[in-house]
């Protein structure tokens, strides 16, 4: 079995690991090393990224929000309403 090359994010706090797949194939890999190591797994999952996941992939940040009337900062030249 080849070893699965993409880099695994790990969050500890909710037991989850995330991997960048090729598919149902990279997907099958990864339960079957699941399974031989002996490791139970509650969910196994497969979804399509999202534009802010490829945006992030392709320049290693999130891309900027603009400011809407609800998030923009409530001081106006230094006095707040």
């Amino acid at each position: 079995m080849r070893p699965f090359a993409a880099e695994v994010h790990v969050e500890p706090g909710s037991r989850r690991l995330t991997a960048q797949a090729g598919g149902l194939g990279d997907m099958t890999r990864i339960a079957s090393v699941f399974e031989e190591s002996g490791i139970e797994l509650d969910d196994l999952g497969l979804t399509r990224p999202s534009l802010d996941d490829v945006f992030l992939h392709l320049t290693g940040h999130r891309a900027e929000t603009a400011e809407t009337p609800e998030t923009a900062d409530p001081t106006i030249e230094g006095v707040s309403k």
